[in-house]
């Protein structure tokens, strides 16, 4: 019986090896190139409860943002307070720090637009954060001194 091996950097091989190792290689290509080929087109993944709509590089349809985000937050000594700040301190208090046993923090608190810009959102929206939640993260709940030896 005829034995065919090569000797690659002192190692001998052995023809089956290789052919065993193109198989894997053609397997592993056309799953990398041809896996991600689809016949129907792109749609967009069915996330935000079903809102989601079929992307299309020809409609141009322009979202409206003039609504998103929040107005002045300056306040003036003396003058009355600006809509933007009369509406952050009219939200619904949140419990914090939370109840015993409570891991999220927002578990009530509500996420819209209308409350961005902010640093915690969803695929609804910003945070709609009370002061006392602002504060409490901005503290690390407590944790967060001016000055420690660390």
């Amino acid at each position: 019986m005829y034995n065919m091996s090569l000797d690659i950097f002192g190692y001998k091989l052995s023809i089956e090896f290789f052919i065993l190792l193109g198989i894997i290689y053609l397997i592993l290509a056309c799953h990398t190139f041809c896996g991600c080929c689809n016949v129907e087109g792109f749609t967009g993944a069915n996330t935000n409860n079903g809102q989601s709509s079929p992307f299309s590089l020809t409609k141009n349809s322009h979202i409206n943002t003039s609504s998103w985000g929040n107005g002045s937050l300056i306040v003036n000594p003396g003058k009355p307070l600006p809509k933007s700040v009369k509406q952050i301190l009219s939200r619904p208090s949140q419990p914090v720090p939370l109840p015993k046993g409570e891991m999220l923090m927002f578990a009530n608190t509500p996420f819209k637009a209308e409350c961005c810009p902010n640093a915690y959102s969803t695929s609804t929206g910003c945070a709609c954060m009370t002061t006392n939640q602002y504060n409490y993260l901005v503290t690390r709940g407590g944790n967060n001194v001016p000055y420690s030896e660390y």
